[in-house]
């Protein structure tokens, strides 16, 4: 006797709504309703990455990197109105973003280079306006703290947007 294994599906809201026509029956006119989708997946949040985002066959996804990954977006102080940060619940990261680009930084993370992650000066020219084009970046360094991750994710986010 063959016993079936039990897997745990996991809901992720897609991307784009059904829409279905009706009558509302208040006016009698033809209106748009629409309704969430949910992707049914096998994949386990601990184990979902961007290599395994679900994806149509054009290459575009069907689901939020966001809910694929369960980032809690967080907001800023009044100065900045973006959310482009959050705490992924799946895999402990900080992660920053724009339309730009996303990344991830968590504690042990090495952060070397000039990274968009890192503070950087940039020095005054002789007549008082910015030198844009010689910044001094920070020395290279590990985070140590999961305040710091926050923080170098945040600075990642201003640096790419």
């Amino acid at each position: 006797m063959k016993f079936k294994e039990y897997v745990e599906l996991y809901d992720v809201p897609m991307l784009h709504p059904r829409k279905e026509k009706h009558i509302n029956p208040k006016t009698n006119r033809e209106k748009t309703f629409r309704h969430q989708r949910v992707l049914k997946t096998k994949i386990a949040p601990e184990d979902r990455t961007f290599k395994n985002l679900p994806r149509y066959a054009n290459d575009k996804p069907k689901v939020r990197f966001t809910e694929w990954l369960l980032i809690d977006a967080q907001k800023r102080s009044s100065d900045h109105t973006a959310t482009s940060f959050g705490k992924s619940a799946a895999d402990g990261k900080w992660y920053g973003w724009s339309h730009r680009a996303v990344y991830g930084f968590k504690k042990g993370d090495r952060v070397e280079g000039e990274s968009g992650a890192k503070k950087v000066v940039y020095p005054k020219l002789p007549d008082g306006e910015t030198d844009w084009d010689n910044g001094k970046y920070e020395p290279d360094f590990t985070i140590k703290s999961d305040d710091q991750a926050k923080e170098v994710a945040m600075r990642f986010a201003d640096s790419v947007s």
